[in-house]
């Protein structure tokens, strides 16, 4: 097999380990967080006018209650005074229940509030590592034509040229393989702590481009 061949094989199974590898967000979970926030709010404000009914007819009914109690009659103050306060304490608990339903439903809003603005952290943070990502596989293309020129030469090199330009090719690979592992690693981080092998990588891609210099 030529040394064209093998590096083609190898740089296509690097390539296949890698798939389904990558966490990322997209902006369609942006959206779907947006819509998750938006029928949470949406919640918020039936609770709302749903408490505000119930306490109007409470009140409704505690105003007709009272009314009731004020005309004149005989031996009915007593019961009449004790309706009037049932009917205020429910107005206070219908007021009480649908403030608490608002209470719950606002904490729902907050938890999608919170969601929606991690998903936007992490869709920053996808573009901004696969944009990097980018700019280094294309280093590696670079480096794979590199050692593809090479290996044509190889192939038509006999004796010690045969062997520099061999050698040439051994330190293109393990450079080019280095900067594809450390790639790999960044991109299999976490999504929010891909920055941690940014550094690993730069180094390894400049290394990489100093041998693409010297090995013309």
């Amino acid at each position: 097999m030529s040394l064209k061949l093998t590096s083609r094989l190898f740089a296509a199974g690097l390539t296949l380990a890698f798939v389904g590898c990558q966490e990322s967000t997209t902006r369609s979970d942006v959206a779907d967080a947006q819509a998750e926030l938006r029928d949470q709010q949406h919640d918020v404000a039936e609770a709302q006018h749903d408490a505000a009914e119930a306490t109007a007819e409470a009140q409704q009914d505690a105003d007709e209650t009272r009314h009731e109690a004020m005309k004149p009659v005989l031996d009915a103050d007593a019961d009449a005074a004790g309706d009037v306060a049932e009917a205020q304490q429910n107005v206070a608990e219908t007021r009480a229940e649908g403030n608490a339903e608002i209470r719950d439903e606002q904490k729902d809003v907050n938890a999608a509030a919170a969601d929606l603005q991690k998903k936007e952290a992490e869709l920053n943070a996808t573009q901004a590592r696969d944009g990097f990502a980018k700019q280094v596989d294309q280093q590696l293309v670079l480096a794979d034509e590199r050692i593809a020129q090479l290996e044509e030469r190889h192939d038509n090199a006999e004796g010690a040229d045969a062997d520099a330009i061999a050698k040439q090719i051994d330190v293109l690979k393990a450079q080019r393989d280095r900067v594809k592992e450390a790639t790999d690693d960044l991109k299999g981080e976490e999504l929010m702590k891909w920055q941690d092998h940014q550094r690993n990588v730069q180094q390894e891609v400049s290394t990489l481009q100093q041998l693409l210099q010297e090995n013309k």
